[in-house]
């Protein structure tokens, strides 16, 4: 798999964990700034994502080991946090 697609998958992931509450809030009818720029902001992360992924060129990709890293062990511990709170 390319590193291309994982990165930006990732990154989806981390948009999808990060508005997932602000959302959930949002339709319950709670609505307050935190709660609005937080579900932007996620939607948003989620939506340059996969206009990445569908746009862009994987053989144009590069960034380096540590920011590869990065994003793809933050998203494995966002995950791992929203999970171990909602349980």
């Amino acid at each position: 798999m390319e590193r291309f697609y994982v990165f930006y998958a990732c990154l989806a992931v981390y948009g999808a964990a990060f508005a997932i509450g602000p959302v959930l809030a949002l339709t319950e009818g709670s609505a307050g700034l935190p709660i609005i720029l937080g579900s932007i902001a996620g939607v948003g992360l989620i939506l340059a994502s996969v206009y990445e992924m569908s746009t862009g060129s994987p053989s144009d990709f590069e960034i380096g080991d540590l920011g590869f890293w990065a994003v793809v062990l933050g998203a494995v511990g966002v995950l791992s946090v929203q999970v171990s709170t909602s349980l």
